[in-house]
């Protein structure tokens, strides 16, 4: 279940996902936001300045348009790109043949790939448990950021105050990620940051620079309501 803290967005997303129909299943092909996935524009943000520190996989292409460009102009071909899985979006589930394996990723936490058709809620939910990442990887592919956290290398006053950067912020998520290796670790598609210090400010800076960053994310702006509310089993 989630924290209390997160209760009332929930309950507000529920709201909106009975008004809006669709909303609690999607429709896209992984190719881009249709009907009532596609949210107001206006919440898009302007990315301001690199954060100092985070990991892009995109290689030389940069970002996630160029990556396209180069593969729809024959350039090169997905299998050609240092970290192939910036530009995979399958649902893994939608397959006839599927047979229940969820996809392995290449980073812990991962930050992109093939993924489960169902997105994992991202409107400033904060969760108490861990989730499943293929869940996760649809939303950041929607546009959201996933800060998860080592529970072994924080301690309680830190969690909340992590929760007080993603409570109430649409295209954000939070959850205990046990084993990551490091303190907290924030991932949005096609990029990563990892920090020892629970109280950096690049933490911050992160969730102003990459959250509805369309310079990264396939479907910026194809809903963050509506989805998965459970956690891993």
């Amino acid at each position: 279940m989630i924290t209390a803290r997160s209760r009332s967005a929930v309950l507000a997303a529920a709201c909106v996902a009975v008004f809006a129909a669709g909303c609690g299943a999607e429709s896209d092909s992984g190719s881009g936001g249709t009907g009532s996935e596609v949210a107001d524009e206006t919440a898009a943000q302007e990315a301001p300045a690199e954060v100092e520190g985070v990991q892009n996989f995109y290689g030389e292409h940069a970002d996630y348009p160029t990556a396209m460009a180069a593969i729809d102009g024959g350039e090169v071909t997905a299998e050609d790109l240092e970290h192939p899985w910036v530009v995979q979006q399958d649902h893994v589930d939608a397959s006839a043949n599927w047979d229940g394996t969820l996809p392995s990723y290449q980073t812990t936490p991962p930050a992109g790939g093939n993924h489960l058709s169902i997105w994992q809620t991202c409107t400033g939910t904060v969760y108490d448990g861990p989730i499943v990442d293929a869940n996760a990887v649809h939303s950041m592919e929607h546009g959201a950021v996933w800060l998860t956290y080592d529970p072994e290398l924080v301690d309680e006053a830190q969690i909340a105050s992590l929760a007080e950067k993603i409570e109430g912020r649409d295209y954000s998520l939070m959850s205990p990620y046990p084993g990551q290796g490091v303190a907290v670790s924030l991932q949005s598609w096609g990029n990563q940051y990892r920090t020892e210090d629970p109280a950096d400010p690049n933490i911050d800076a992160y969730l102003d620079a990459y959250i509805l960053n369309e310079a990264y994310n396939p479907e910026p702006n194809a809903t963050c309501a509506g989805g998965n509310l459970a956690l891993a089993e």
